[in-house]
């Protein structure tokens, strides 16, 4: 098993508090993904932590509180107020909100003050709503209504505790209103005076920290003004600031300061100011190198504090835009940073890692044509001088002369025999991607991309990136190479990210990204590979033109044009639309409708359309029954799985699972499921399909498992082919009850496919459970026949057992978990799992056991005395035996 078994994260940064009073110092955070958590300040490693409920029930609004406790708010409609104890992380107290009619739950706000918890409702055109409870009974203590005839349905506020700040646009003017929140004040000021004439527009925000203040800017200006908030009116801050600085506001004694952080071409500049007067502190002011691959980012929290050489000290916590979280100890050290854009894993794939240096020499010995040494002369004397080129490699080595090993070799990074090592490039949907040593977990390298976003899934709202590897390190010496197909941020377009998944290199200039120009509908990884061995990536556009990258790859489109296929989805409007390349010629690729079929009305949508794994191999081509016979599979490389959910009066919330050759169009079998909704999983492999859903009838989840079959005689025993007569298969089907509720499912994958499948699902609480096939095989009779027992069915049992040895992460605990990938290894029995989501795991399974490898407890000394008393015996024997048959000969 390997080193790297789990790493935790919490999440884009939201809200943060630095605690520098306790013994153990920490920081406390509330992300986006409804986590609350305490950070230890030194080295940033989770101190403990808690995942809230899924979505808009469990997203936090506030986080706030002191050194003892730390209070949440979180939910939109039903709204739960939390305490938690800040140095062990239990729970205090609960107690819920009475759930307002107010429409605009979106700008509700929330503040703590004096153990109050303050909740602040604006209403459009009317007032603004202040209601504070007890924290510690959770009762209602006073609730109020000011005036605000001002606030308007668009209208700009922004909470400065305890103020509410908004803007009001007139028609010659802007004003600022500052609502005093815990009375009835209302202070009013004209932002001329401020800044000057305002016919552009202004933005407001909020400056965080320890004192009220905003600051404000005119769109297209270079500096912004901050205003400090006191209950007699505005004090204007007496620095202009840069527009693009961050600011934070600390305690320090007696006064405040303004912390404020500029990003400047790779360096991050940090000053502070006084608040009252304005003066720059000398001690506060420096420069240093920010890390190469970090985004630039906001001050989420600051503390500062004496120091024993009569300075200041300064911890300033920084949430980047490619949310990672990094705490910056004033001035010039960054102590630590955390990545938390791994907590928003868009896409996948392991790589096999390149051969060692001995290796690639000795590939590169026979890396040549034919014609250059033909012949036997050729060839010896070719292997003289690579061996001599070897030998003065040697001596150069152990005298010290020798070139240095290569990067890769340095760190390791090399093919192991039975290709268990390997690279994770993870794509994150922050715009960052990493490549993941399996073994150790480490972050080998990471590339930052910038104006580009992924791909939403509109069925399911989850961030896509295609992921295609064009060229894998086995092609020495052609370095490996991989892609990524993003979105530009302003213009939609299609963007390329060409990279070396081995060293992250980009291989496009200047920074591997390539604008198509144009929107794409469709990508395509082909299966054909050029003289280079990379393999092109077939793009459709919006107007369902075909295009090709790299461009050298065309005539190879060409030619296994008639044999490709490509076939798109609409979830809105249920159309699935197959195209031909049959008609493409060397001066242009056509892609033409060959058939279309809508699968939905009224309220339905697609939700999921699955293909078979690329890489999978089948080996089997039937199975055998219990007597003697052979029930071949229906395997069709074309065939997808479309999954469709809509609602009825009748039976309300309905399923449809449609089996279409993606070649013909044809509709190869379908089945319905009444009153099953969300969340449903798919997994398309070989001759079956298994899919789970839950069933509103009985409140449970469910798990169907399909598998179809040719019948006892195979239809065509060399090749398959969707364009001959099309064929019904037989199939199986069951339907299983899962006890517990499943976030993801997946398949294992073996390079040969002789291994057994197991089904790795999931589960809600944490936990990763391995089935066995034969556990959810359609198969299983109720009653079990001599024949069926030969074959090896077990009896049906409706309820899947969930044992505690087939959790797979034991007590590793893995949340949120978004999916997991599963990549074969050298060894046919092992198969490598990745798991990700709020947490990464790794780890290997053998789902039919390690059938070849050596046991760990192998006894070693034993069978090599074995085998030298046997050479020995032989000897001995040998020795007799010719003594005895000279002897005979003499008689």
């Amino acid at each position: 098993m390997s080193s790297f078994r789990r790493q935790s994260y919490v999440g884009k940064l939201k809200f943060a508090h630095l605690d520098a009073a306790s013994t153990i110092k920490k920081v406390f955070v509330a992300t986006e993904e409804n986590v609350v958590a305490a950070l230890n300040l030194k080295s940033g490693h989770i101190l403990w932590r808690h995942v809230l409920e899924k979505a808009e029930q469990g997203e936090i609004q506030f986080m706030g509180g002191g050194d003892d406790d730390i209070v949440t708010v979180s939910g939109r409609n039903f709204v739960v107020v939390r305490t938690w104890d800040a140095h062990s992380g239990y729970l205090n107290s609960e107690w819920t909100v009475t759930q307002t009619s107010n429409s605009r739950l979106i700008d509700m706000k929330w503040f703590l003050l004096q153990k109050q918890l303050f909740q602040v409702v604006p209403v459009a055109r009317s007032h603004i709503t202040i209601t504070a409870y007890n924290m510690s009974a959770g009762t209602r203590l006073s609730s109020h209504d000011i005036p605000a005839p001002w606030i308007a349905e668009g209208s700009r506020c922004v909470l400065a505790v305890p103020y509410l700040a908004c803007l009001e646009a007139a028609e010659q003017e802007v004003f600022l209103h500052s609502v005093s929140l815990t009375g009835v004040d209302v202070q009013t000021k004209s932002l001329s005076a401020v800044l000057g004439e305002t016919k552009a527009d202004v933005t407001l925000e909020t400056v965080g920290g320890s004192q009220p203040a905003v600051a404000l800017a005119t769109v297209g200006s270079p500096k912004k003004h901050v205003l400090l908030l006191k209950a007699d009116g505005f004090t204007l801050f007496p620095q202009q600031l840069s527009v693009a600085s961050k600011l934070c506001i600390t305690l320090n004694e007696k006064s405040s300061i303004i912390i404020e952080a500029l990003f400047i071409e790779g360096w991050l500049k940090l000053s502070g100011y006084e608040t009252d007067t304005g003066m720059e502190l000398s001690d506060l002011a420096g420069k240093s190198k920010y890390p190469t691959g970090l985004g630039e980012g906001s001050v989420a929290a600051a503390v500062c504090s004496p120091r024993k050489d009569k300075g200041r000290g300064c911890h300033i916590l920084l949430a980047t835009d490619d949310h990672a979280i990094a705490l910056i100890f004033h001035p010039g050290k960054i102590l630590w940073v955390r990545e938390e854009a791994l907590a928003s894993v868009a896409a996948v794939d392991s790589l096999d890692l390149p051969v060692s240096d001995t290796d690639a020499a000795i590939e590169k010995e026979f890396d040549h044509k034919e014609s250059e040494y033909a012949g036997f002369l050729g060839m010896f004397l070719h292997r003289l001088a690579s061996q001599m080129l070897q030998l003065r490699a040697l001596l150069l080595t152990i005298l010290g002369l020798g070139e240095p090993p290569s990067a890769g070799q340095r760190a390791g990074l090399v093919r192991d025999e039975f290709g268990l090592h390997k690279m994770i490039v993870v794509a994150s949907s922050a715009g960052k991607i990493f490549g993941i040593d399996n073994l150790s977990g480490e972050i080998i390298w990471q590339q930052r991309l910038e104006n580009v976003k992924p791909y939403v899934d509109q069925a399911v709202g989850k961030n896509q990136v295609p992921f295609f590897v064009q060229r894998t390190a086995r092609h020495f010496p052609s370095p490996a190479q991989c892609a990524l197909l993003l979105k530009h941020k302003v213009t939609g377009e299609g963007v390329l990210f060409v990279f070396n998944p081995i060293t992250g290199q980009p291989l496009a200039d200047p920074d591997g990204l390539i604008r198509l120009g144009y929107k794409v509908k469709q990508s395509l990884l082909l299966h054909e590979s050029n003289k280079e061995s990379l393999r092109g990536i077939l793009l459709l556009d919006n107007e369902d033109n075909l295009h090709v990258y790299p461009e050298s790859t065309q005539s190879v489109v060409v030619s296994v044009a008639a044999t490709t296929f490509i076939f798109t989805v609409d979830p809105d409007t249920g159309v699935l639309v197959g195209y031909s390349l049959a008609l493409s010629t060397k001066q242009k690729l056509i892609a033409s409708r060959v058939w279309e079929i809508k699968l939905t009305q009224g309220s339905q949508h697609i939700t999921a359309a699955v293909s078979k794994n690329s890489i999978e191999k089948v080996h089997s081509q039937g199975r055998v029954l219990g007597d003697r016979s052979v029930l071949y599979k229906y395997i069709n490389p074309n065939l997808v799985a479309v999954l469709t959910q809509g609602y009825d009066p009748v039976h309300k919330q309905f399923l449809n699972i449609y089996l279409i050759d993606a070649v013909s169009g044809s509709v190869v079998f379908s089945i319905s499921h009444k009153r099953a909704r969300e969340p449903v999983h798919i997994i398309h492999s070989e001759n079956w399909l298994l899919y789970s859903y839950f069933s509103d009838k009985s409140r449970r989840t469910e798990i169907v498992t399909l598998e179809l079959y040719e019948g006892k005689v195979q239809s065509n025993t060399t090749a398959f082919s969707s364009v001959a007569a099309p064929l019904q298969p037989i199939v199986d089907r069951q339907a299983y009850i899962l006890p517990g509720m499943i976030e993801s499912m997946t398949e294992t994958i073996t390079e040969k496919g002789i291994t057994s499948k197991h089904i790795l699902v999931a589960l809600a609480n944490g936990g990763i459970l391995e089935i066995p096939w034969v556990f959810v095989d359609p198969r299983r009779p109720i009653t079990v026949t001599p024949e069926m027992r030969e074959e090896g069915v077990i009896p049906y049992m409706p309820e899947l057992p969930m044992p505690s040895e087939s959790i797979i992460n034991y007590n590793q605990t893995v949340q949120r978990v978004k999916g997991i990938h599963t990549t074969p290894s050298g060894l046919e029995s092992t198969c490598l799992v990745f798991v990700y989501g709020l947490d990464l795991f790794y780890t290997r399974v053998a789902p039919s056991k390690t059938f070849d490898l050596l046991k760990e407890d192998f006894d070693h000394f034993l069978i090599t005395a074995v085998l030298l008393g046997l050479l020995v015996t032989s000897y001995i024997t040998k020795k007799l035996a010719s003594r005895k048959a000279l002897k005979q000969a003499w008689k």
